[in-house]
């Protein structure tokens, strides 16, 4: 009992591996003492090694059962792996042996909290009924002091998708108990729904400011506060999360928020700790994976973690919808699943698709994974297919509507961003399932079949994947439509005399890498500038960062324009009239900035490589016949952008004419493009007879 004491005195002192090495001596001659095994676990998780602490608890417990310190220990372990579910029922259990141990009342609170704001983000109930609802509103009439009542009526509501009469309700509650942290974060997810990120944003910092810290709600904030460019404070928020509860969902956001902030490394770092604290949980992996992609021009360990990923996602419960031949005169049933169809990228290169199908030989469902809608939104539910509202429903209620609508082929148009619905394609929805266009590269899901791109982008050198195997459209992958028409300026260089290179890319895609190759291609360039656009270039830090690393390397701070994000899509295309020549970013091409550059008529200079994102910029260039731009190491690509600058009669004619040439190409035709596409889904249909 005096060694125990001993390592007591030197866990607290901060002396782990002291303590650690003190508590397995006394278990070397005494190791059925529970007391041992729990101090033991205490160490090990004060010293980060979650696996042996959660050992040493589980050991003290097949010594003790009724242990209520360790249940209360193990809780908060499972709860760092992520498992909610887990940590409460041992939180229950110990209240149930000791009801008055307050660790087990505090932890259980916090657990809830965390659990609420999960299934806020992910809805695991059905749609209820009218009548459900109504009798829940008749409960509130009875008793409209009740937060409790009024928050669970507006969760009901919220998964009947009648978001405002929710966010009303939530309001009602947060009046009655302004810290139930609960309706705090529901209501901000139904604002998010209701597509106002600013009303959650403001709603998060006024609960922060008048109640004790909550993790999950600085969570949330930090997301938003990431989505919306402001990643200082996020970062400051993901933080306070993070040391109030270092669970993988926290870990996860501050690796998100770093991502924007130009610390990629970094942010990996915890988001493959997250990974590993939960034991691979799946829905911990999606973040970790575009991250990869920002990164690597290697393929291989970006399949490596997309194939883990894929590893652990849970088996389905029900058996796939078997193919079967078509009758005479049936039509292939479509479905295009995507959180993006709305004023996004996707929508850019989706557009076309859906008005041109030929609905006399395919019958099209579109799922809309967002709970708000815009004037896109608008313009692609006119023409005329299948619309079904999707965002609230769980995955396998989705899955369920997609068996019954029958659906043969299903389209992932999001992968691993955000308003994905990947585990939906993971329970296999649909006799073929394909992934395109939205995510880029594999998705990992084992029940996805194929997945369509280019030769260009996959000539046969990806490493092998039992799933999704490649389905080559003829022409490149994307074929852009464009929803803007400003005028063009002359090349700026012919009224500054100097070249101005641009590039209005996601700040997470504008590595290192990347910059050192841009400054040497400045201090060719005498007097040239470099005009950066990004949302996150609103931050003091990014820029003041930016700055330094091209000031070591010559280039002062007064030839950069470090601009954030431009609200109106006019004035941001606009803008692209200050711009010479566009730099593409690598090894994660542009794909609608570049295709928004040529339609402005500025030259895009890519940098090819080996994965998918670091091809993508080919693809598209060669599909406007200007492989002249596309270049395949690292010197052709500083080569290519002097050539292509120091060519200013070349920029003027390409700049008169790069409308009519665009009009002309592969990337903007999209009848060939539709009736190739098309194509390919009947041929994805014919191989799945022989699978």
């Amino acid at each position: 009992m005096a060694l125990l004491l001993q390592a007591q005195q030197l866990l607290a002192a901060g002396q782990h591996e002291n303590a650690i090495t003190l508590i397995r001596a006394v278990l070397s001659h005494e190791h059925l003492q529970p007391e041992a095994n729990y101090l033991l676990g205490r160490a090990l998780k004060a010293n980060g090694d979650i696996d042996g602490a959660e050992t040493a608890y589980r050991q003290a417990l097949a010594l003790r059962p009724g242990y209520v310190e360790a249940l209360v220990s193990l809780g908060i372990v499972m709860k760092m792996r992520g498992d909610v579910e887990a940590a409460i029922a041992l939180y229950d259990q110990a209240l149930s042996l000791d009801p008055s141990f307050a660790p087990a009342h505090a932890n259980r609170a916090g657990a809830m909290a965390l659990r609420a704001a999960l299934a806020a983000e992910n809805p695991l109930d059905e749609i209820p009924s009218d009548e459900v609802i109504e009798a829940q509103a008749h409960a509130v009439s009875l008793a409209p002091g009740n937060a409790v009542v009024l928050r669970n009526h507006g969760v009901m509501l919220m998964r009947a998708r009648r978001r405002v009469e929710a966010a009303q309700a939530f309001n009602r509650a947060l009046t009655v108990d302004p810290s139930d942290v609960d309706a705090c974060i529901h209501m901000g997810v139904c604002l998010r729904a209701l597509g106002d990120n600013q009303l959650a944003i403001g709603l998060y910092e006024k609960w922060l400011g008048i109640n004790k810290p909550s993790a999950p709600v600085m969570r949330a904030l930090a997301g938003l506060l990431t989505r919306e460019g402001q990643v200082d404070v996020a970062r400051a928020w993901a933080e306070k999360a993070i040391a109030v509860d270092p669970d993988p969902y926290a870990l996860i956001q501050l690796g998100s928020t770093l991502m924007q902030s130009r610390r990629l490394e970094e942010a990996l770092a915890h988001c493959h700790r997250a990974v590993e604290l939960s034991g691979g949980r799946a829905d911990i992996y999606p973040t970790l994976l575009l991250g990869l992609t920002y990164l690597h021009d290697d393929p291989q360990p970006i399949f490596d973690a997309h194939e883990a990923f894929g590893r652990q996602i849970k088996p389905a419960a029900t058996p796939r919808p078997p193919w079967r031949p078509l009758a005479p005169g049936e039509r292939l049933k479509v479905g295009y699943v995507s959180g993006d169809f709305v004023r996004h990228s996707v929508s850019f290169f989706i557009g076309g698709l859906l008005e041109r199908h030929d609905k006399s030989r395919f019958d099209v469902t579109c799922y809309h994974n967002v709970g708000w809608g815009d004037v896109v939104t608008q313009r692609l539910r006119s023409y005329g297919h299948q619309w079904v509202e999707c965002d609230g429903m769980s995955d396998e209620l989705l899955r369920r509507r997609i068996e019954a609508d029958g659906i043969h082929i299903l389209v992932d148009l999001s992968g691993h961003t955000m308003h994905s619905r990947i585990f939906t394609f993971g329970l296999g929805a649909a006799p073929v399932q394909i992934s395109y266009l939205g995510y880029p590269t594999v998705s990992g899901v084992p029940a996805v079949d194929y997945r369509i791109t280019d030769s260009v982008i996959d000539p046969g050198d990806m490493p092998p994947l039992e799933s999704e195997r490649p389905l080559c459209l003829p022409r490149s992958m994307f074929c852009y439509r464009p929803d803007e028409q400003p005028p063009l300026a002359p090349p700026p260089v012919l009224q500054a005399g100097h070249i101005t290179f641009g590039s209005f890319n996601n700040i997470a895609k504008v590595t290192d890498h990347t910059l050192d190759l841009w400054a040497q291609a400045m201090n060719a360039v005498p007097h040239s500038r470099l005009l950066l656009k990004s949302s996150s270039m609103a931050q003091t830090s990014n820029r003041e960062n930016i700055e330094r690393f091209m000031g070591a390397r010559g280039i002062s701070a007064g030839r950069l324009s470090l601009q954030p994000w431009i609200a109106s899509k006019s004035s941001h295309l606009e803008l692209y009239n200050q711009v010479d020549v566009a730099l593409d970013p690598f090894p994660y091409n542009g794909a609608t900035t570049t295709c928004e550059a040529l339609w402005m008529g500025v030259p895009v200079v890519t940098r090819r490589g080996r994965t998918h994102t670091s091809r993508m910029g080919a693809s598209l260039l060669g599909a406007i016949g200007r492989d002249d731009w596309v270049a395949d190491d690292d010197a052709a690509y500083v080569a290519t952008i002097l050539r292509v600058a120091a060519d200013v009669v070349g920029l003027a004619r390409w700049r008169s004419q790069a409308r009519e040439r665009l009009a002309e190409s592969a990337l903007f035709d999209e009848p060939g493009f539709v009736r190739d596409f098309e194509a390919v889904l009947q041929q994805a249909w014919a191989l799945a007879a022989t699978a």
